[in-house]
């Protein structure tokens, strides 16, 4: 997918401003010219093929515009399904990924890269902390 947002949306007014330049001369070029014996009208061809390649880019651009917010899309949400859940996910590279799942009351830590998948960690209980350990409001309570 397209990594450069900007590039694809200076793509886009590109061809919306091709677009209407093209409208522009198409407007201008509506009077029809007397046609001369033996000489093709020079307007009979390149009206269409300028709005055909106007077309093009614009489609194009069209297309390029939506690959784009489909991924800032796909990327925005967490995926939440289930018993599994991802609970925060951080790109190490091009193709590699650490990604934090919740699995019931387990939190495992899973590096993500192109040879596959590895456990890194297993948390069994993250929401609460060890028995005799303490808070951080009881040690700032003792502090003088």
């Amino acid at each position: 997918m397209n990594r450069h947002p900007g590039k694809v949306l200076a793509a886009a007014a590109l061809a919306a401003g091709l677009l209407a330049a093209g409208a522009a001369l198409a407007a201008g070029a509506q009077t029809p010219a007397q046609p001369v014996p033996g000489v093709l009208p020079s307007g009979s061809v390149t009206g269409p093929a300028l709005r055909m390649v106007l077309s093009l880019g614009l489609v194009l651009a069209l297309v390029g515009g939506l690959a784009w917010l489909a991924q800032r899309l796909r990327s925005g949400g967490h995926l939440k399904t289930g018993l599994i859940e991802i609970s925060s996910a951080v790109s190490l590279g091009a193709r590699e990924k650490v990604v934090l799942l919740r699995v019931g009351q387990e939190q495992v830590l899973v590096g993500l890269s192109p040879a596959g998948m590895r456990t890194l960690h297993v948390m069994r209980d993250p929401a609460g902390t060890p028995a005799g350990a303490p808070t951080f409001a009881s040690h700032m309570e003792t502090q003088p």
